[in-house]
């Protein structure tokens, strides 16, 4: 048998090829894509790990509801002369929801209408707004605690009023404080209420934290569809995503632990290339699965898509629409019990309707007789998702401590709350809250695999860390690492650009 017959094969007839050449033409080509493509986002991934660091420690400016509640007054309930539904006919439209807080010195009811926010006062009736550009001043001095503010500018939407929660609201007034933090406050014309307050600091950290790091510009977002915006992140990702993952492949190949490099070296390379290709060893992993889990973040081409409620669930626990009460003295009874009431929000459960008070300190509920509601059962809850869902339920219980599915992140979970598991496929799980009965969060196959690709790859919120101090000694280690392996990167690309010859 002749070398030419060796190389034929017996069955098939074809030569049988050396695969060295063509494990060298992969190689060589992983090591152009990992060169070139690394060249063209080393920046944009330093920025990646450096805007993430930011972000752990300076989040995206919000004024939350526990900021919020002390700077309004007690609620006046002598003060009442108008019920929410004869107070609603100054607000036309769709109504969704409606709350009653203080604008200043007077009560007022804020609607959500499908058209967007309209409030009316509540000793008279009449609609609160417009709201002048000199109440809205007031209401920022208020807020501050302060004398001197700039003078009340209208804008439709600037960088940090991005998101769509405000648009019920829009335009919005924006008013600059003469203050130490130089502090920035959005006043609703609508309602008249403060929107969001910003400072210097918080402003300043978040352009190189959250607005880099998401791509969070104004022109983008203002566009009104998001696609836009999901595309280019896609877009710049995922070459970034390539030149990782071409990376990890190259370093670990050319990594020798037993037969090692010369003078017992464990890679062949030298000076900022050695430093890259041991930070690649020691960061690479987690570079590649965060840029993965992030680029998966925006959908591409629908992968990792969350799914909505069931049509229809949140009207059929509530037992139909929310109604605007027109029992003015039931709601005096109401606020009678908790004097030191800041905000008061209308919610309905199983046909009936509630009120929630919320204090400084604490949340209190009461049903249609003024008397404190009881918490809504497992069983009860159990019933209405059989109902939704139309498939039989496997467990109803109420829980004290949040599990892998149900935990918190920046904002606590609201506990106990009830957990209602399906005996489906999916093991599909509803929370609820069983003072109100609102839908706290539905869990299925999606969310699951949203959890875990993206929650604890990108986050990594395994359940040993959690959001403790540990976790965030890790996420800044990791993203120190991955900022170092980036900007090492960078600095290869630049003298390899000057080189005169490719």
């Amino acid at each position: 048998m002749t070398d030419e017959d060796v190389r034929l094969s017996p069955h098939a007839g074809r030569r049988w090829h050396n695969p060295a050449p063509m494990k060298a033409l992969v190689s060589r080509a992983l090591y152009l894509i990992h060169r070139w493509l690394g060249i063209a986002t080393c920046l944009l991934v330093l920025m990646w790990f450096v805007s993430g660091l930011v972000m752990l420690y300076v989040p995206f400016p919000k004024l939350t509801a526990e900021e919020r509640l002390p700077h309004l007054a007690p609620i006046a309930a002598e003060a009442l002369r108008i019920s929410p539904a004869a107070a609603l006919a100054a607000c036309p439209g769709k109504f969704r929801s409606v709350r009653l807080a203080m604008v200043g010195a007077r009560p007022a009811y804020h609607f959500m209408l499908d058209s967007g926010a309209c409030s009316a006062w509540a000793d008279t009736g009449e609609p609160l707004g417009p709201v002048s550009p000199e109440t809205a001043q007031a209401r920022a001095r208020d807020f501050l605690g302060a004398t001197d503010v700039g003078p009340a500018e209208v804008i439709e939407r600037d960088q940090w009023t991005v998101y769509a929660s405000y648009n019920a609201h829009r335009p919005l007034y924006r008013i600059a404080a003469n203050d130490a933090a130089d502090s920035v406050i959005y006043v609703s014309p609508r309602s008249g209420e403060v929107l969001l307050d910003t400072t210097r600091f918080e402003r300043g950290w978040n352009w190189i934290g959250t607005v880099l790091h998401w791509i969070y510009f104004t022109p983008l977002r203002s566009r009104g569809d998001s696609d836009t915006w999901r595309w280019i992140v896609m877009g710049l990702s995922f070459p970034a995503l390539l030149a990782a993952s071409s990376g990890l492949w190259l370093g670990l190949t050319r990594l020798r632990i037993v037969k090692r490099y010369p003078r017992g070296r464990i890679t062949p390379y030298r000076g900022t290339k050695r430093w890259h290709h041991l930070l690649g060893l020691t960061a690479g992993l987690f570079a590649f699965t965060w840029l993965l889990s992030g680029w998966l973040s925006v959908h591409p081409f629908g992968l990792l898509k969350l799914n909505g409620l069931p049509p229809g669930a949140a009207r059929q626990l509530a037992g139909g629409a929310l109604r605007a009460s027109d029992d003015l003295p039931l709601l005096k009874r109401q606020l009678a019990r908790a004097p030191e009431a800041r905000e008061a929000e209308w919610f309905r459960f199983g046909g009936k309707d509630y009120l929630e008070i919320s204090t400084d300190t604490v949340k209190l509920r009461f049903d249609d007789q003024a008397a404190a509601a009881a918490p809504i059962l497992p069983e009860t809850f159990a019933a209405a998702i059989r109902s939704i869902e139309k498939t039989a339920i496997a467990s109803a219980e109420l829980i004290h401590a949040e599990d892998l599915y149900y935990y918190s992140r920046s904002t606590p979970r609201a506990l106990p709350a009830v957990r209602v598991r399906l005996a489906d496929p999916e093991e599909t799980t509803w929370y609820l809250d069983p003072a109100t009965g609102r839908i706290l969060l539905r869990v299925d196959s999606a969310s699951r695999a949203h959890r875990w690709i993206f929650n604890a790859l990108h986050r990594l919120d395994f359940p040993p860390l959690g959001y403790s101090s540990a976790w965030t000694a890790v996420i800044t280690t990791l993203c120190l690492l991955g900022a170092m392996l980036a900007a090492s990167a960078c600095v290869i690309g630049w003298r390899r650009t000057r080189q005169k010859k490719p």
